[in-house]
């Protein structure tokens, strides 16, 4: 590993590190639904939503925006905050069912998603899969990141924009 490497690599941390150590996560640290389920919770949540949709190359604050109307709600209606709360409890109870640590704590992918899978028919795993679902793929600014041009039929259709310009044929 050369030398410019290792300096982006160590900067690129470094940023990542005191972004979630000032951030608090997903909800800001001296917030009400941040103070009610607790920082742990609050990581959980997030790190869930990076198993549930995973890319790799997108920032978390991508997850954070799509998640921010479901934690407003979770400020003013106990329910919702309820909901977020037991959840992410549920999903450390289960990792320490099968893997002896908390949920954030797992540090496989594919043994963070058999736990997902554990509680996908819950309306909790639902709701929170449907906000990212509709939060991330139809996030304009996401789109060139995943090779999406947009709507065309404004356009003329794919015909005049973008029939001629598949390149992965």
């Amino acid at each position: 590993m050369n030398r410019r490497r290792f300096l982006s690599k160590t900067g690129t941390y470094a940023v990542a590190a005191s972004a979630v150590v000032l951030g608090g996560g997903l909800f800001a640290p001296d917030s009400y639904a941040a103070k009610k389920i607790g920082e742990k919770a609050n990581t959980t949540l997030l790190k869930m939503a990076r198993d549930i949709y995973p890319h790799d190359t997108l920032e978390d604050k991508y997850y954070t925006q799509v998640l921010t109307p479901m934690i407003q709600a979770a400020a003013t209606d106990d329910k919702k905050l309820s909901e977020l709360a037991d959840g992410a409890k549920s999903l450390d109870q289960i990792a320490s069912q099968q893997f002896g640590v908390s949920y954030i704590d797992i540090k496989s992918e594919k043994d963070r998603v058999s736990v997902l899978k554990q509680i996908e028919s819950s309306p909790f795993f639902q709701n929170i899969k449907g906000a990212l679902m509709m939060g991330i793929y139809n996030n304009p600014d996401l789109w060139p990141r995943f090779g999406y041009g947009g709507s065309a039929w404004e356009k003329g259709g794919y015909i005049n924009r973008g029939y001629n310009d598949i390149d992965w044929i």
